[in-house]
């Protein structure tokens, strides 16, 4: 079974996911190692810091499809959130928007990602997951909405605030971006939320009971155990980015 079928089911549900960095490059044998290695759940590729090439995603996505693996793409700006329903038919099971802020992104975001009566993303999932197993148009739509999980990435006070109203607009995911949060609380040193920690734990209790889940980047086992034992049960391990492959 595609790890995609019951992916979103146990994100919401509260199990204990946890995804890999990689690199768009990076061919089977190696995207099958890692997973194996690690027993992840997805991995994870990035176009906001790096050069995205459509015709290497397409390839990537067929391969870590084939190995039954989903796929997280990380878009380059929020700007683009229009975009995400082409970027989706390339073969991602996931799309990060980096930097949000405003509700009106995630509306985009949500209108882009999800085909209607949800959304208005645009017929034509030529290399989607699933399209194989759901040939009909209104199936595969349903399908879609019920499988496909969309992450809004929380890099500034003003975001962290929003939380649960990023999961009411779409979300089903609300990631972390330690660095550029730290610049926005380094601009603010008079808010009560002074810490990582701090803003975690404000997001946590935002979503407690909700079908959102908070996604942490890690970059070692303790830090991923000292997350957990907080609440959190979404992770994505950094820790593997630059292995070179197999």
């Amino acid at each position: 079974m595609h790890r995609i079928e019951n992916l979103k089911q146990r994100v919401v549900g509260g199990e204990r996911v946890v995804g890999v960095s990689v690199r768009m490059t990076w061919d089977g044998p190696a995207i099958k190692e890692v997973v194996d290695d690690g027993n992840y759940d997805y991995v994870a590729v990035d176009a906001q810091h790096g050069p995205l090439d459509e015709r290497l995603l397409v390839q990537f996505c067929e391969i870590a499809n084939e190995l039954a693996v989903p796929v997280q793409l990380r878009i380059k700006h929020a700007n683009l959130a229009f975009l995400i329903g082409n970027m989706l038919d390339l073969g991602p099971s996931m799309i990060e928007v980096p930097q949000v802020n405003e509700l009106d992104t995630v509306q985009a975001a949500s209108n882009a990602f999800y085909y209607p009566q949800r959304g208005k993303r645009s017929w034509g999932p030529a290399f989607s997951p699933g399209r194989a197993m759901h040939g009909d148009r209104l199936e595969y739509a349903d399908w879609w909405n019920n499988h496909g999980l969309l992450w809004m990435q929380l890099e500034s006070i003003r975001a962290v605030t929003q939380a649960k109203d990023f999961g009411d607009a779409g979300a089903s995911v609300v990631s972390w971006g330690p660095n550029d949060l730290a610049f926005d609380r380094e601009s603010n040193p008079q808010h009560p939320l002074q810490t990582d920690d701090d803003c975690i734990e404000h997001v946590l209790m935002q979503l407690r009971d909700e079908e959102t889940t908070l996604c942490l980047r890690t970059y070692s086992p303790e830090q991923q155990e000292r997350y957990f034992e907080m609440g959190a049960t979404m992770f994505m391990d950094e820790s593997r980015l630059f292995e070179a492959p197999a």
